[in-house]
């Protein structure tokens, strides 16, 4: 998987196999997820400007499943629990009418749209995931104080790196307690920074710590007290990689934990943090893998 941020854009880039409520949504294969941001007063036909985005950046409609949001990419909330990944902007101007005395202006953009990445689902757990976000999106906005499940215009994502044999991703099992929770916070965190309860100039990110208990941590580049974690004047754009997990064993290791799934460490790795390979991958967000360990190679 690769993701990056470009033309008011998230773009999640890989092999995948998707269950979305996207444009063109369903079960089918896809290398390419978007979520994209449109204008406050946007009217125009959903599926064209997915269709010029694509063709802008030089991919595929056909692979391409994408997410339109009137939200600012800058409240993007990207939350990561070891294989999981969690993508998330939110929004709620136009919130379900059922049970509210209230009358809804025409839907626009504005909405809670959630991609989540995990590995190994078949078809069937990839459907159980959405019940899963559903749900979890659903706690979140009542344990803020809503009162009201979702808005008009919601659209998830459940995004599989191989297909394999998980069935079942509801709250009773750990992927599916994972992304419940991992959902319910990270909804709640996307809608303060979105409403200005908390003030963000670019996209947040949280990593989901066992140190000291079980909790998220956000990743600031700003005060870090863990620098230089690798090596005095590196660059920490990327201090979370959006290679990750790369798999290449040159560079990391899987670590394996009894009866559970095994964790991509990657602590031995600098690559992304030597200046020139991030200032490379900064300007080149698709770079392959080789290209960097090439340049890095000749430095």
């Amino acid at each position: 998987m690769r993701y990056y941020l470009k033309s008011s854009s998230l773009i999640v880039r890989g092999k995948f196999r998707v269950c979305s409520s996207s444009l063109d949504g369903g079960i089918r294969d896809c290398t390419t997820l978007i979520n994209h941001q449109v204008s406050n007063n946007f009217s125009g036909d959903p599926e064209r400007e997915l269709e010029t985005l694509v063709l802008s950046l030089g991919l595929s409609k056909k692979s391409t499943a994408g997410l339109l949001t009137a939200v600012s990419m800058n409240t993007l909330c990207i939350l990561s629990w070891d294989s999981l990944t969690v993508f998330i902007t939110a929004g709620v101007t136009h919130p379900d009418s059922v049970g509210l005395d209230v009358i809804q202006s025409p839907p626009t953009a504005g909405t809670i749209n959630i991609i989540v990445m995990v590995q190994n689902f078949s078809d069937q757990g990839l459907v159980d995931a959405v019940i899963t976000v559903t749900e979890a999106k659903s706690l979140a906005l009542r344990n803020i104080g809503h009162s009201f499940a979702g808005t008009v215009t919601d659209a998830v994502a459940i995004a599989t790196e191989g297909s394999g044999d998980v069935r079942y991703a509801g709250s009773a099992t750990e992927i599916g307690q994972r992304i419940h929770a991992t959902v319910f916070f990270g909804t709640q965190q996307a809608l303060m920074r979105q409403t200005g309860v908390i003030q963000r100039k670019k996209p947040s990110f949280f990593i989901q710590s066992s140190m000291g208990g079980s909790h998220w941590i956000e990743w600031e580049k700003k005060n870090c007290p863990y620098y230089p974690c690798h090596f005095e004047g590196q660059w920490c754009d990327f201090c979370y990689c959006p290679l990750y997990p790369c798999g290449d064993t040159t560079l990391g290791d899987w670590i394996e934990k009894p009866g559970k799934a095994s964790v991509w460490s990657c602590t031995r790795c600098t690559l992304n943090h030597d200046p020139r390979v991030t200032s490379h991958l900064k300007r080149n967000p698709e770079a392959s893998l080789e290209e960097l360990k090439a340049l890095f190679l000749k430095i």
